[in-house]
């Protein structure tokens, strides 16, 4: 399993429930688009929803560790290994919308907005891909908007007049498959010293 694929796969998931939420509130087909929200990425999809993946970083109390587990040798041989802990990631989204008029994209931004905090964590056959399985479920929390002078710099950055837009994170695993064979102690000698004997030699 490329586990590795799960912050590809949360973005995908989370664009899956939104299109899902569209079409329980009559619209027959919204487009998901991951790249930057631009209006070249939407072109000939509308209506559409974007869904993109503008920051990642490393939880701040994130703590390497390591845990011991059973694995099969090539020869079949059961051995205990030490494997690394995960890496718990933090997954910052914005979320557009877009369509043939600002009144069906407020439609649009409305139905997203209320589906995200319909569903704060997303489960079951609502994950999408093979790397969701190392996850029971997906968390999924609305943010704070970010700073006007962020926001501005942000769309002009794309060359593109400022949309409303709302921004939602998760967190995910990163599991790294390095492993160490280790051996546990079995037997240790033990010895005992004559401590007066030994400080007439030192003498």
């Amino acid at each position: 399993m490329a586990q590795h694929h799960i912050i590809k796969e949360a973005g995908e998931t989370i664009g899956q429930l939104l299109q899902a939420v569209f079409k329980e509130n009559g619209y027959k087909r919204v487009h998901m688009v991951v790249a930057a929200p631009k209006q070249e990425a939407v072109e000939g999809k509308l209506p559409a929803i974007c869904v993109y993946l503008y920051n990642i970083q490393l939880e701040e109390d994130v703590r390497m560790h390591s845990y011991i587990e059973e694995a099969t040798t090539q020869d079949g041989r059961a051995v205990e290994v030490a494997r690394m802990g995960p890496v718990w990631l933090r997954l910052d989204y914005l979320i557009t919308t877009w369509a043939q008029t600002p009144e069906e994209e407020q439609l649009l931004m409305g139905c997203a907005i209320k589906g995200l905090v319909e569903h704060p964590t997303i489960s079951g056959v609502d994950l999408k891909g093979d790397s969701m399985a190392s996850e029971p479920y997906l968390p999924v929390s609305l943010s704070a908007k970010l700073d006007e002078g962020v926001l501005s710099r942000f769309w002009a950055s794309l060359n593109q007049p400022m949309k409303p837009a709302i921004q939602c994170w998760t967190t995910v695993p990163i599991f790294p498959q390095t492993e160490t064979e280790i051996r546990r102690v079995e037997e240790r000698d033990v010895r005992f010293f004559d401590l007066k004997k030994l400080n007439r030699l030192k003498r």
